[in-house]
């Protein structure tokens, strides 16, 4: 565990406890520009958990999930993911997050919505559809910033590990589940990507693309490692 990691996560509850929300923006960026230097060695994760002999292993379930802290604040975790598999397209809604490749190599293929529809099929089964853009990027191991999502920008995504295993670590505010005015609870939803009827293209040359709600994947499911939770975490738990 590193002094690094412990910056981190004072700055995360600086940054998403409410009384701190006059100065958000600039904390946010002060989160993100800390989160571009973390490691795995500084969130004391065996490296061995993102080896290929580790996925080798014939009950290993394609994804890995470490959960290190939780508050109604805000969530820490990291994902490790099997080389070439994909997280399943998913939401976060009214969420802002960040997140930091600290083994490996992913690629990160993000939407941002610009329309939502529900349209009737199927006699009176409800479709739930949005339209979006598509963002695509590729990130590495120590290069460039952690990659992030706002409530209303790339707040759909994807993730596929290239190249080998990868691991990530992210954090998410509010946490999946919390409870929030006007909106409520937040729950996680998965989608399929269906192309506009020619080749979607936007003038910017970014495709349009419906997403449609589906159920969750039977291909997604997670093992889970134990953390160690460090001192300058204790009393700061969700029933804090």
């Amino acid at each position: 565990m590193t002094t690094l990691f412990a910056r981190i996560f004072r700055q995360a509850k600086v940054t998403f406890e409410q009384t701190n929300a006059d100065r958000f923006l600039s904390h946010l960026q002060n989160l993100r520009a800390l989160m571009d230097q973390l490691t795995l060695a500084d969130l004391n994760v065996d490296p061995a958990i993102v080896s290929h002999e580790t996925f080798q292993q014939a009950t290993k379930a394609p994804c890995t999930f470490i959960d290190i802290f939780e508050n109604s604040c805000f969530t820490m975790s990291v994902f490790v993911l099997r080389e070439n598999y994909t997280m399943p397209l998913h939401d976060h809604p009214r969420m802002h997050g960040l997140l930091r490749v600290v083994a490996g190599s992913v690629k990160i293929q993000s939407f941002t919505e610009i329309d939502r529809r529900e349209e009737i099929r199927n006699g009176d089964e409800l479709r739930h559809v949005l339209v979006s853009v598509e963002h695509e990027r590729i990130i590495s191991t120590g290069k460039g910033e952690s990659a992030m999502l706002t409530p209303a920008e790339r707040n759909y995504h994807e993730i596929t590990a290239i190249g080998g295993p990868a691991a990530f670590f992210d954090i998410l505010s509010p946490p999946y589940n919390a409870d929030i005015p006007v909106y409520g609870k937040r729950t996680c939803s998965f989608y399929r990507k269906l192309l506009l009827p020619g080749d979607g293209a936007n003038n910017d040359g970014r495709k349009r693309m419906v997403l449609e709600k589906i159920p969750t994947p039977d291909h997604y499911y997670c093992d889970t490692e134990q953390y160690d939770t460090p001192e300058f975490m204790l009393g700061s738990a969700t029933n804090e």
